[in-house]
């Protein structure tokens, strides 16, 4: 997987928050997700990546506390649980954060088409990737609690 890639989900990634949620974040260190290992979240946005080169998805997976500090920063609101007036929220983000990423990526010739984000919500559900490329796992520590974005392309 071309590294540029995954930079331009990273680059995204800390500017929506930033500007949305006024949540400064940062990436740990970049891996390739070892079979077996399963990061799990209690929600996640999921989106998928279609051009005519490559195919794949990104996840963006949240613990409850995590994401309850962003959404309420981002709507300016204090929300103690998971309910149905955020959990769109998740999707919302992911539909921003991938928006971003792609406007970067199609200038640089990927022809990456526009996608509708889902969400899965539940405590420590587990995603797996429906493609058979590798799975690029970045690990997020942020002034509302750590998370993870997860990228796979085949």
């Amino acid at each position: 997987m071309d590294i540029e890639f995954v930079d331009q989900f990273i680059t995204a990634t800390i500017h929506v928050l930033k500007v949305q949620a006024n949540v400064e974040a940062s990436a740990g260190k970049i891996a390739l997700k070892k079979m077996g290992v399963i990061n799990s979240g209690d929600i996640s946005g999921i989106i998928g990546v279609v051009s005519d080169s490559l195919n794949g998805s990104v996840i963006i997976s949240f613990p409850e506390d995590t994401f309850l500090a962003i959404m309420s920063n981002m709507l300016g609101e204090v929300y103690t649980s998971l309910n149905e007036d955020i959990v769109d929220g998740a999707g919302e983000l992911t539909n921003i954060i991938f928006g971003q990423a792609k406007i970067t990526l199609n200038e640089k010739g990927y022809g990456i088409r526009a996608a509708i984000p889902s969400v899965v919500k539940g405590k420590n559900h587990e995603l797996l990737s429906q493609t058979k490329g590798p799975v690029v796992v970045v690990p997020f520590e942020s002034s509302a609690g750590p998370f993870v974005v997860e990228i796979c392309i085949e």
